[in-house]
């Protein structure tokens, strides 16, 4: 174990969802304790990936197939689980086993047509040894066009020693990605503005515009630029820019323009939004403007405020105030003692 506590994700097979999150190679820090493998099917679309990228007939029944090893001395106990492919705050895909925030006009998420055994959700390992587990898909009757996209997670489970909490721990995680295939693709990205309101963004106050991208097709090498300003005598602008992001099929997107440590006004605003990217399918350049005109009330922000994290006290700041002053003085009196003998 590193004397220090490591998370390491290793995201295989996922170049097609363009991902830009944190993801750390284990043989960057240390070995990994355990690896995974996908078995490919024959239903395998692009056999070159070393991911799972099949077109299973609608309405049938298959089964994905994971290689899992144990490289240890020692046993260990996996967790693993099925989770839906969605878009982060600021762009970019992640994933979750809850149907939660899912957008609406995602049919299908694959945690509701994909199933694991209760004996392959929790994964015990001799030391040095290898076992198959498997993932059931039951394909929906009708065909679908373009993607379903979600991800298989292995994440390695951790005992505490003793009663004593174990600090010095290391992290591994692999998620490989599925792509389940429709109708051959021919289907483009459709990109919606949804609404512009208050949030909190990292414990500040924010405004979050929400966009849509409403068909089963990945946007990659996405570039986001948004500007909101106040309208009135004192303008106030606010910029959100992010490059190399990506937005998932049948996902929401939400922008959060920071105000950092200051108030959130009520008022009229004026938001105006570009978005660039790609269509997966056939890498074809594709744009998106939005410019729309809202208002926000004093209810609105005012629990927004509230809750926001409030700047920093300068403590050293105080002191050295205080001192300051405490030296003029003493030194004005100093001067006074001089005048004097003098």
């Amino acid at each position: 174990m590193l004397k220090t506590i490591i998370k390491a994700t290793l995201a295989l097979g996922i170049s097609w969802f363009a991902f830009n999150s944190n993801t750390v190679s284990a043989n960057q820090v240390q070995r990994a304790d355990f690896e995974v493998q996908p078995i490919q099917n024959t239903e395998q679309v692009d056999k070159s990936m070393n991911y799972f990228d099949v077109r299973f007939k609608p309405g049938t029944t298959r089964t994905l197939r994971m290689r899992v090893q144990n490289f240890t001395d020692h046993p260990i106990t996996l967790e693993s689980t099925l989770e839906n492919g969605m878009t982060q705050e600021g762009g970019d895909m992640k994933f979750q086993t809850s149907p939660t925030g899912l957008d609406a006009s995602l049919k299908h998420p694959l945690t509701t047509i994909a199933k694991l055994a209760p004996t392959d959700r929790k994964i015990h390992l001799e030391p040095q040894s290898a076992t198959i587990v498997s993932a059931t898909v039951k394909m929906p009757a009708e065909e679908f066009r373009g993607m379903i996209a979600g991800g298989w997670r292995f994440k390695q489970i951790l005992k505490n020693k003793g009663n004593q909490s174990q600090s010095v721990t290391s992290h591994y995680a692999y998620l490989m990605s599925i792509n389940l295939r429709g109708k051959p693709y021919r289907i483009y990205p459709e990109l919606k503005y949804t609404e512009t309101k208050p949030m909190l963004a990292d414990g500040h106050p924010a405004l979050g515009i929400k966009l849509r991208n409403t068909q089963p097709m990945i946007i990659k090498d996405v570039a986001f630029k948004a500007v909101i300003t106040k309208k009135g005598l004192f303008k106030n602008k606010q910029v959100f820019e992010k490059e190399k992001s990506s937005i998932a099929p049948n996902s929401t997107v939400v922008l959060p323009l920071s105000w950092q440590y200051r108030t959130l006004r009520p008022g009229t605003y004026h938001v105006n939004v570009e978005v660039t990217g790609q269509n997966f399918w056939n890498q074809l350049p594709m744009t998106w403007h939005f410019k729309e005109t809202f208002k926000v009330t004093q209810k609105g922000v005012r629990k927004i405020n509230q809750k926001a994290s409030k700047r920093p006290l300068n403590r050293w700041g105080i002191v050295s105030a205080i001192s300051g002053t405490g030296l003029m003085a003493a030194s004005y009196g100093l001067y006074r003692q001089l005048r004097r003998r003098g």
